[in-house]
């Protein structure tokens, strides 16, 4: 989060991921936390792997990491309704900062094979963001340090 502040501060013209006024920066701000404060943290490899040794279960693993994806999830889903639910993207029809933080988090929950059918806007969105050239290009399989097993495959 530091680093995308500090882009936004020092290029304030270049592709913002905020917008201008103060109600619909909050708004925004919002849907971040929600990912990048409630949700990500505990769904790391780190948490993941003590819940796993402190439970020396898989399976408890799996449903504590999709019990808390799903609780973030719906209550990004929740704002997203709340705010109209109909932009092309989490905030209207501009790429914000709270899709650069969903991507990322929706695509670790769908390596625990998430059906995303309890959130049809978050769905939407995080489909739609896919197919951007950028999210393609940053997306952490496509870089030169993943394993092969995991790269991106060319269809």
């Amino acid at each position: 989060m530091t680093i995308l502040d500090y882009f936004e501060g020092r290029f304030p013209d270049t592709s913002p991921l905020l917008p201008r006024g103060l109600h619909d920066r909050v708004q925004v701000r919002d849907l971040v936390n929600i990912i990048a404060i409630d949700t990500q943290p505990t769904t790391n490899s780190r948490i993941v792997q003590r819940v796993k040794g402190i439970r020396e279960s898989t399976e408890d693993r799996d449903k504590f990491v999709k019990q808390t994806f799903t609780d973030g999830f719906q209550a990004y889903e929740s704002l997203l309704v709340k705010q109209g639910g109909e932009g092309t993207y989490s905030f209207g029809d501009t790429v914000s900062m709270a899709d650069v933080v969903l991507v990322p988090t929706v695509d670790q929950a769908l390596l625990y094979r998430m059906d995303l059918d309890f959130v049809p806007n978050l769905k939407r969105i995080h489909s739609t963001l896919k197919k951007l050239e950028a999210f393609k290009a940053t997306d952490w399989r496509n870089q030169g340090d993943t394993p092969e097993k995991f790269r991106v495959q060319d269809a």
